[in-house]
């Protein structure tokens, strides 16, 4: 059963500065990553609980809640600066 898809505000913001083009693939990713979001990677020391999908040179970081079967939607990084 997939997850249920949940943007921050950061994350709609950031959505929003994307090129159309970007937001369909993003948009076709993050139903991919609802599916199964443990099998993609962890991050470690600040960003510890959260995981990170790459699109192109975009980054989406992404949370999860197991028991309520959640996906939380962070940010979208440009340029790979965490």
């Amino acid at each position: 059963m997939p997850y249920k898809i949940l943007p921050t505000k950061e994350f709609s913001k950031d959505f929003q500065k994307v090129e159309r083009l970007f937001q369909d693939a993003i948009k076709k990713k993050i139903e991919e990553v609802a599916l199964n979001p443990e099998r993609y990677k962890h991050l470690q020391y600040d960003l510890k609980g959260s995981c990170r999908v790459r699109i192109g040179k975009l980054r989406i970081l992404f949370s999860y809640g197991k028991e309520k079967n959640e996906l939380y939607l962070e940010k979208i990084v440009f340029k790979h600066q965490y």
